[in-house]
């Protein structure tokens, strides 16, 4: 992983939860290969500290890279 590319924030309903798109871009290193994972992480937050994180990628982005 070389950069992770922030898209975009999205406010919710609950004031607790935010909702980011990101890009993880990368090379892999054996073949010297690029890839692109986009993907949402949604963060619910309480108290000034993580309560839960979750990670959704899309996993088709790195499978050009490996072949």
């Amino acid at each position: 992983m070389e950069e992770i590319r922030k898209i975009a924030a999205y406010e919710t309903a609950d004031p607790e939860v935010i909702i980011a798109e990101h890009v993880v871009v990368g090379t892999l290193p054996i073949r010297r290969t690029a890839f692109t994972v986009p993907g949402l992480l949604v963060l619910q937050v309480h108290g000034g500290l993580n309560t839960r994180v979750r990670d959704y990628m899309d996993g088709s982005g790195g499978v050009g890279a490996r072949r």
